[in-house]
């Protein structure tokens, strides 16, 4: 049987983390808004002046609130420019996104989130302006190849490996792989994050079918689970006890609330996928000078290590950040959503 459940701590940590999704942070707007650096470009000197004259930038932001403001932070700092960011959960970002660009006057001037179909079909629909096509001077430089996407015309600069996040107190050092999870020990006590809630799941879900089976998914659904709507409320109802097990789990989310002295721990397993995190440029930017410069930012050595500096995070220029055997989503889309949720017992 599948449960739902939202308990003592979890439904008041679930709605203030709602509030978070949706609070815009603001990066610092200090800085000299004449300093261009003396190596760049006579086309990305160009770029930054426009930039600068447009005086802002507004973004919508998958990745976690305290890794958006770095970045934002350190953009306003080299080039002099405000930053506004509203952090959201990979759907909402879909719909709040597509419900603007619709009226012809969206708010943000990109997103940087999980690349889903949601990223493809903006662009089908003119939303959004491919990266080779938007005048982002050397795109893509020296970013590495394997991590651009040509349709839609983006690139990845972020991974997001999955793994799995456990309450230390009941589990000790008992889970170590996928396959750990199964052990019956721990029926009713794996919270399980719902895969309906995001495109985003699918591509995890097809790499544990292929290293395990869909037989891993039948046993899965008998050890009881209960479902959580996000990764956010699923690892706050495991660290106030209510389970043993995240599946699957976000080591930054993990790292956060271990600071905060809460008995959580996070095992990555060598076979892993993730949330691949793409820009996604407006095509009616109110601050496209800006939005261009962000994304070159967010793809040189410099900003891509400030994107990828808390745990939990893969840069694309550091291979070694990322799982030993880590597979790209596009490698994964064998099996549809449908039946995945159908062998979970989630139809």
């Amino acid at each position: 049987m599948i449960r739902r459940r939202f308990g003592r701590a979890a439904s008041v940590l679930t709605a203030a983390c709602a509030a978070l999704t949706l609070t815009a942070g603001c990066g610092g707007g200090g800085g000299n808004a004449t300093a261009i650096p003396a190596d760049a470009s006579p086309a990305l000197k160009k770029l930054i002046e426009a930039a600068q004259k447009e005086g802002e930038l507004v973004w919508y932001s998958v990745p976690a609130e305290n890794i958006a403001k770095a970045v934002s932070d350190d953009f306003a700092k080299k080039y002099g420019i405000k930053v506004k960011f509203v952090r959201l959960t990979s759907s909402d970002l879909s719909q709040r996104f597509a419900a603007e660009a619709e009226t012809g006057k969206p708010a943000a001037d990109l997103f940087v989130g999980s690349f889903t179909p949601f990223v493809v079909d903006a662009n089908k629909k003119g939303w959004t302006t491919p990266l080779p096509q938007a005048g982002i001077p050397e795109y893509p430089g020296d970013f590495p190849q394997q991590y651009l996407v040509s349709d839609p015309g983006t690139a990845v600069v972020q991974v997001q490996p999955s793994g799995i996040s456990v309450n230390t107190k009941e589990t000790g050092g008992a889970i170590k792989d996928w396959n750990d999870i199964l052990d019956p020990r721990w029926k009713g006590k794996i919270i399980l994050v719902d895969p309906r809630a995001s495109a985003a799941y699918t591509p995890f879900w097809n790499l544990i079918i292929k290293e395990l089976g869909e037989d891993f998914l039948t046993k899965l659904k008998a050890q009881n689970p209960i479902i959580s709507p996000s990764a956010a409320p699923a690892t706050q109802q495991l660290a106030a006890g209510e389970g043993a097990i995240v599946m699957p789990g976000v080591q930054s989310i993990i790292e956060d609330l271990k600071k905060k002295g809460a008995p959580v721990g996070y095992v990555q397993p060598p076979a892993s996928t993730g949330p691949e995190i793409v820009p996604g440029l407006a095509a009616k930017a109110p601050h496209p000078n800006a939005a261009k410069l962000f994304v070159h930012y967010l793809m040189s050595a410099a900003g891509n290590k400030v994107l990828n500096t808390e745990p939990g995070s893969g840069s694309p220029r550091d291979p070694g950040s990322l799982p030993a055997r880590y597979t790209f989503n596009r490698e994964l889309t064998g099996v549809p959503a449908d039946r995945i949720h159908s062998l979970l017992g989630l139809d």
